[in-house]
């Protein structure tokens, strides 16, 4: 029974890790594109689960003994699968499209892009051969209890953050429908303002997020 809690917990420590370098990755783009720090993702701390949860993905469905055409393109496919499925399911959760590939070429009803999925790729290519074998490594040398002890903690924190996060964003769906009056479908940039000054919550989901689109349903 602990052998199975401790796999759980190994590959949870490893789901942290990515989703921790996927949000510096984030935030360094955002330095460089906007000079400026931006605290991306949904989540209140240092963590992007959608790419801890691609990198897990990864680890458990493509075979490092493929050919490094072979994984890029598997890694690519799981990746692109991953962000389609998350846009999807957060767009009918919480009415709102929180990122739009529809100005770029070579995109799947703007919620995937030929871009994205080569950088998908690529990544899964160095996760393979060299990252998984790094962090594997360090991980499998800690002391069992310590490491299910420290990836539970983190697991306790994560679910906090997600039930406080889902909240905020609920909040901001609410009070975004409130203060648009004619219901069409994206929200302004003076109402975007307005969110902003309402709550440091909804200035940094706005701010991570600054083309978000809700979606309302036309007043009949």
């Amino acid at each position: 029974m602990f052998d199975v809690f401790y796999n759980f917990m190994f590959y949870f420590a490893l789901f942290i890790i990515y989703a921790f370098i996927g949000w510096l990755i984030e935030i360094v783009a955002a330095l460089i594109n906007n000079h400026k720090f931006i605290n991306r993702g949904f989540l209140m701390g240092p963590i992007i689960p959608i790419w801890g949860a691609g990198a897990i993905m990864i680890t458990l469905f493509v075979k490092p003994s493929d050919s490094a055409f072979g994984l890029i393109v598997s890694s690519a496919f799981i990746g692109s699968f991953l962000e389609y499925v998350v846009n999807y399911a957060m767009e009918k959760i919480f009415k709102a499209r929180w990122w739009d590939y529809s100005n770029l070429p070579f995109n799947i009803e703007g919620r995937v892009w030929l871009g994205s999925s080569l950088l998908f790729g690529i990544g899964g290519l160095l996760l393979i051969k060299y990252m998984n074998p790094f962090f594997s490594s360090i991980l499998y040398g800690m002391n069992k209890g310590l490491l299910c002890t420290l990836s539970f903690c983190s697991l306790i924190i994560m679910l906090i953050d997600l039930c406080i996060s889902g909240n905020i964003i609920k909040n901001l769906k609410l009070s975004a429908y409130s203060l648009r009056k004619d219901y069409t479908e994206e929200v302004s940039k003076k109402v975007k303002q307005k969110l902003k000054e309402k709550s440091y919550s909804f200035n940094r989901l706005l701010r991570a997020f600054p083309d978000v689109k809700f979606l309302f349903k036309n007043k009949k």
